[in-house]
């Protein structure tokens, strides 16, 4: 609901034009969310302030733009989110399509899970994750910035870009202005470990410095969506 002032007239105080104009148009989009509202509008919407989300409106530039935004249902994020992740994953077997779990600060949801979301507050953690023991080798691998190793191609030929990457940035264009969408690789209780390098460990052999290699828990990729106040 973008909010436009339109022939406000000449300013009738000692202020400047630039802070009258201001002042009218926090005045103005005030009046139409209280009306908005009481026509079922949400009570609490996303801030949007010259284009920033989540910015104090009353830093609204002289001439800019409060736009006031329904917050989207938890639920419709995360449901459309599990909906493009089972589209573009692997085929081979289905196994991957259908591991992708939902954690609500940190603990699996189980059954309905348009109910389960249903009352999620500002604040809570929701987690979509696939626990499939190879699903980070199908995200790919970034540079380290220890080792100086180049990406690693995704492990899957049917999503070269991976996956979970690819959907977060689907979901921050579709969502990013009213929910806060991160990728992270994330640990599960699952008791798996895997050997890996140690980040700037080394062992002596001889006279040959080596990277130490350890076991560590296994990570896995992750979509994170959360409301902010």
């Amino acid at each position: 609901m973008p909010v436009t002032v339109q022939q406000i007239g000449k300013p009738t105080t000692p202020q400047s034009l630039g802070e009258w104009v201001k002042a009218n148009t926090i005045a103005v989009a005030e009046r139409a969310l209280r009306e908005e509202v009481g026509k079922g509008f949400d009570n609490k919407p996303v801030v949007v302030t010259d284009g920033t989300p989540r910015r104090d409106y009353g830093q609204v530039k002289p001439f800019g733009k409060i736009e006031f935004i329904r917050r989207p249902q938890m639920a419709e994020a995360v449901l459309w989110a599990l909906d493009a992740l089972r589209k573009r994953s692997p085929v081979r077997s289905g196994r991957y399509a259908q591991s992708h779990i939902v954690l609500l600060n940190k603990v699996q949801i189980e059954g309905d899970l348009k109910t389960a979301l249903s009352n999620v507050k500002d604040g809570d953690r929701v987690q979509i994750v696939n626990p499939q023991p190879y699903a980070r080798k199908l995200e790919g691998a970034t540079a380290n910035k220890k080792t100086g190793r180049g990406r690693r191609k995704a492990a899957s030929k049917q999503a070269r870009s991976g996956i979970y990457r690819v959907v977060h940035r689907a979901m921050v264009q579709r969502y990013g202005r009213s929910l806060f969408v991160d990728f992270k690789y994330v640990k599960l209780d699952t008791g798996v470990k895997v050997w890996g390098d140690q980040g700037g460990g080394y062992r002596t052999s001889g006279t040959k410095r080596t990277v130490k290699r350890v076991l560590r828990d296994q990570v896995y990729p992750a979509i994170q969506i959360y409301i902010k106040a």
